[in-house]
């Protein structure tokens, strides 16, 4: 393979052009699918995806002869024409929150329930900036804190970006049917140098509601009592838009006005990236990110902080030894081992936080995002009853990943997008500024077809099967970086595809799927291992050597933004995997951000061709790395998620 060398502002980074929920998931475990995966998106196929896998297709669901209405069950529906239409028919934020549209977060600043969401954020970013004395706000701070002053500005607004059916719920709260999330996510709008400026940000709120049947007994429960709410998900197949919103908002539709309504809220729930370093401060691991995680019930006319679905308190157990000791003895007990192997079990509230942080990059590989593995050694637990029947917890490792993946922290951090799941469709199709090209992550993407069956199953009066692998399943297990066991046997099923090896990437129990060496452009390297600790930002990769890659290619490191390392290369020879995607020069970009430039302008004056690694709906990126849309060639490429202003809190000016 020749190839020209490329010039050398390929290897500097720090923004790219780009062309245009606390769960855990499943695949395997409960069978194979009869039917694809179900979906409601406003996501096409991409021509190099695989209909028969896509985690977006729209499909027909079959009912049984009783059963009405027919057609596909809605899962997640984040079609943009559909989201402003329910948005304008009462689903906007403003009117979810406060019970009135506003026309920023300036108008809430008054409203009981936004001030407490806003108060507990306060406090947490104060905390940040009261113990380290090199945070603050902007890029002319080395540790960069989320912005309060965005939650009353004039310019800022929360977009729903996302309704998610999740009457699959239904095992965690037996009494209700599951829920209805609606997802809002922060943007702004602004002007600079007299151009339009606008981009999203990285919080979302979800807004979390109780799915209930018409005049259920108390005490009803299972496939009878949820059948009915499973058929108001189903809408015919060619339905988009504002039909589809009409039909979900009407009287027997899902989201009918009395169905999402103060008198079936369950919860608001917070994820924020609280605090960025870019990489010239965390060189090792390619830069640090924490996310707040927070959970509120309604409460009076406000709302109060509530405890954290199985995520508990490691600073108040590892205080409390009776406490820890109980904890356990739950864990003893069979029935809840049971449950927590199917994935399903919910730990007693006594044992849990009222705030968590996941961090970021390098997922379960940072003891921080593993609050049962910071409690309990995999000796300790050797001695529980049954293990080696379990399914996914049959080893002591086991036992803990599965643990860790049902807390808030583990599950945003496994196989997410930078600590969250869903992100939204971007709302200008021919957009390439700031652009994502998959909106979904790798574990929501392994969840949808485990939903649809779950849906089809209990609309057509069937058993259904609540059980879910760990959360690092995704529809093409095997493929390019999805994970692989290491050889504990409870991951001995996760096994690579043909031309693939499980390469150690830090985390103790499973790997990647990656070439045996370096090959192409995408690739890692400069791996190192691990050295965790439970305080995220003392965490740093040792032992890494730098790789030579392929041909004239060149490896971005760790200290200028890429997680393990990533080869590029020119455009003038792609080879299979590979896309013509864009970097920028590192220079030459901030000092255009320095002189107030607007970040669009920036990145497009400072960008060159570059090759990397392709994606799409069938082709994952590797861990840490995200498919943003490539200015130069349709479909994506992987990249660092905070090369994405949108992913990032530092850059903006409002």
């Amino acid at each position: 393979m020749s190839r020209r060398r490329p010039t050398r502002t390929l290897e500097l980074a720090a923004g790219v052009v780009l062309l245009g929920a606390c769960a855990p998931a499943s695949g395997p475990a409960g069978g194979a699918p009869a039917e694809p995966a179900v979906a409601v998106t406003g996501l096409e196929t991409p021509p190099d995806a695989e209909p028969e896998a896509s985690a977006v297709q729209a499909t027909r669901a079959d009912a049984a002869p009783d059963a009405a209405p027919t057609g596909a069950p809605v899962l997640l529906l984040t079609e943009t024409a559909a989201l402003r239409s329910l948005s304008a028919s009462g689903l906007d934020f403003g009117s979810v929150i406060a019970g009135a549209p506003v026309g920023s977060l300036a108008e809430l600043s008054r409203d009981p329930r936004f001030s407490a969401l806003r108060e507990a954020l306060t406090a947490d970013i104060e905390e940040i900036s009261a113990n380290d004395k090199r945070a603050g706000v902007g890029m002319g701070s080395p540790h960069r804190l989320f912005d309060l002053s965005w939650l009353g500005s004039e310019k800022t607004r929360f977009e729903l970006i996302g309704v998610v059916n999740r009457v699959d719920r239904q095992p965690f709260e037996p009494a209700h049917c599951g829920e209805t999330r609606l997802i809002y996510r922060l943007a702004y709008s602004t002007t600079l140098g007299g151009e339009p400026l606008s981009s999203r940000l990285p919080m979302t709120v979800n807004v979390v509601y109780w799915q209930d049947p018409e005049g259920a007994a108390d005490g009803d429960a299972g496939v009878t009592r949820c059948r009915e709410v499973a058929r108001r998900w189903l809408v015919p197949d060619a339905l988009s838009g504002d039909a589809l919103a009409r039909r979900l908002r009407a009287p027997g539709g899902p989201l009918a006005p009395t169905r999402v309504s103060d008198a079936t809220l369950k919860s608001v729930e917070l994820n924020v990236q609280s605090v960025r370093w870019p990489a010239v401060m965390h060189p090792s691991l390619a830069g640090h990110a924490e996310y707040v995680l927070r959970v509120f019930h309604p409460e009076g006319e406000g709302l109060t902080p509530a405890p954290l679905e199985n995520t508990p308190d490691v600073a108040r157990l590892k205080r409390d030894a009776t406490l820890r000791a109980a904890l356990l003895e739950w864990l003893r007990d069979p029935a809840n081992l049971e449950a927590i192997d199917a994935g399903i079990a919910v730990m007693p509230e006594r044992f849990a936080a009222t705030r968590s942080v996941s961090v970021a990059p390098r997922g379960f590989a940072r003891v921080a995002n593993r609050p049962f593995s910071q409690l309990f050694k995999p000796d300790e637990l050797a001695a529980l009853a049954g293990l080696d029947a379990r399914e996914h917890a049959r080893t002591p490792r086991g036992l803990l990943r599965r643990l860790d993946g049902l807390a808030c922290s583990g599950c945003h951090e496994a196989r997410s997008v930078a600590g969250f799941h869903l992100l939204g469709e971007e709302p200008d199709p021919a957009s390439r500024m700031d652009a994502l090209e998959l909106f979904t992550s790798p574990h929501l993407d392994g969840e949808l077809p485990r939903r649809a069956r779950y849906v089809q199953a209990l609309a057509r009066g069937e058993v259904v099967d609540d059980r879910r692998p760990l959360s690092e399943f995704e529809p093409h297990q095997g493929a390019y970086g999805t994970h692989c066991g290491l050889g504990d046997p409870a991951f001995a099923d996760y096994r690579c595809d043909e031309g693939l090896r499980c390469r150690e990437v830090g985390d103790p129990e499973l790997g990647a799927c990656l070439p045996p060496k370096t090959t192409y452009a995408g690739d890692p390297c400069e791996v190192g291992q691990m050295r965790s600790r439970p305080i995220a930002h003392q965490d740093r990769s040792v032992g890494a050597t730098r790789e030579r890659c392929p041909g004239s290619a060149v490896c971005n490191p760790n200290n200028i933004g890429f997680p393990q390392g990533m080869c590029i290369d020119d455009c003038d020879d792609l080879q299979p995997g590979e896309r013509c995607g864009a970097m920028v020069s590192l220079r030459p970009f901030n000092n255009c951000i320095g002189r107030r430039e607007p970040f669009t302008t920036c990145l497009g004056v400072t960008a060159r061709k570059a090759a990397m690694r392709a994606c799409g709906p069938s082709v994952p990126c590797r861990d840490d790395y995200i498919c943003a849309r490539s200015p130069n060639a349709d479909g994506g490429v992987c990249l660092p998620p905070y090369f994405l202003f949108q992913l990032r809190v530092d850059g903006h000016v409002l």
